[in-house]
């Protein structure tokens, strides 16, 4: 293809991909999440055609966002995928349907890639291997861009950088990010390739975060259910998933997964393998659920020859993908209700399930059936619920007045 300007170029893609005969929706999501950053760089850099050498230095970029933590896993997808929709339709003049690779390229020097392949090698079929390359990919190439060129010259205080820098951007990944590091600088030592005291640093005891969420109010309860139309398929389905939620305390992955065969009417109960713990779970099945349950499956659900019971509302009748799917039922509800949804406010999915743990520890039920009804492995993941438990706390605060007595 000869010279032609980025917007040209983009109105050239998007004709394609309305070819393929993608949703109008679809279509807008390509537009501003995968072509108007293109657009945006170009328009900064005062260029108005294609150039591949702008494109190899956009990618470098949204490689860079991504490592710093400015950018999620999914933005970076996207405007990759942008990126090679473009560079495919001016080479070619047209584009193939395809899956892109999600694999971000390294950034790193043939030095450091060799270091880490050889690594890698050494660990050998293990299953979390996509996780130990990306640490320490990431390792290598903070190291690099602190100075260090080869390995010889690092020492305990870049690891210590490199875990305080992760900590800010990924402070889930902490527990991944040393075991990763200790495993790697045991394998330099042993190589000799560098050996020196990282034991300080990778094997001291940290204390752990233990950050208690909120959970929904009775009154966001009713407010989300009030939301649903439970006159339409959809809204029927919806209710019954959210009921499920809020009476089984289920998690969305388990709802994705629960089968018409897996519900014992005769019994009013529920038995699931857990996807989480992968253990039996059996649990009563309320009134309000099993009555949502059985509108849905009678009035609302598509005919189907599938055994899940909640489906996709459109052709193919299939179950959901997954329980990000169920989360966004709920979030949907959320909305319509004025409900507002931040990081860390609990007014998730999941919040579902905090909220019913709480409400039975609030009517006094003991600890360990409270951690039989939601499936946990032990007593002990359900204490976040007493956390919760406000009003039950303050039972046990001392007053003000004791402060100072002398106890015999």
């Amino acid at each position: 293809m000869n010279k032609v300007t980025i917007q040209d170029l983009i109105v050239l893609a998007k004709e394609e991909l309305k070819g393929l005969q993608l949703c109008d929706d679809y279509l807008d999501f390509y537009h501003h999440s995968a072509f108007q950053p293109i657009s945006t760089f170009y328009h900064k850099k005062s260029e108005l055609f294609y150039r591949p050498e702008l494109m190899d230095e956009l990618r470098s970029h949204y490689q860079k966002l991504f490592y710093l933590g400015t950018i999620s896993q999914k933005t970076l997808c996207w405007r990759l995928r942008g990126l090679g929709i473009l560079n495919e339709v001016y080479k070619t003049g047209g584009f193939a349907w395809k899956v892109f690779s999600t694999k971000k390229e390294s950034l790193l020097s043939s030095y450091f890639k060799k270091i880490l392949t050889e690594f890698l090698t050494s660990l050998g079929n293990i299953c979390r291997i996509g996780i130990y390359r990306s640490i320490v990919e990431r390792y290598l190439l903070f190291l690099t861009t602190h100075g260090h060129c080869t390995i010889e010259r690092v020492s305990p205080v870049d690891i210590r950088s490199f875990i305080v820098d992760m900590s800010t951007c990924r402070p889930k990944t902490m527990d991944d990010v040393v075991t990763v590091l200790r495993k790697l600088h045991t394998y330099l030592r042993e190589e000799e390739l560098l050996d020196i005291r990282f034991e300080p640093v990778l094997f001291a005891p940290r204390a752990r975060d233990r950050k208690v969420l909120p959970c929904f109010s009775s009154e966001e309860i009713n407010l989300i259910l009030k939301q649903v139309n439970t006159k339409t398929p959809v809204g029927k389905r919806d209710f019954a998933i959210i009921q499920l939620g809020i009476c089984t305390g289920l998690r969305a992955g388990d709802i994705v997964n629960l089968k018409l065969t897996d519900v014992d009417w005769k019994n009013s109960e529920i038995h699931v393998i857990q996807g989480k713990t992968k253990q039996p779970l059996s649990l009563p099945l309320e009134v309000r659920a099993g009555n949502a349950i059985i509108d849905y499956i009678l009035n609302g659900r598509p005919k189907s020859e599938s055994p899940y019971i909640f489906l996709r509302s459109l052709a193919p009748y299939q179950k959901f993908y997954d329980g990000v799917s169920v989360a966004c039922v709920l979030r949907r509800y959320l909305k319509r209700a004025g409900i507002i949804h931040t990081v860390g406010d609990g007014k998730t999915f999941h919040g579902l399930r905090r909220t019913l743990g709480t409400e039975m520890v609030v009517q006094g039920i003991p600890i360990t059936t409270v951690s039989q009804v939601l499936g946990h492995h032990s007593p002990e993941a359900a204490k976040q619920y007493v956390s919760l438990d406000t009003n039950g706390l303050k039972q046990c605060a001392l007053s003000f007045s004791t402060i100072g007595e002398v106890r015999v």
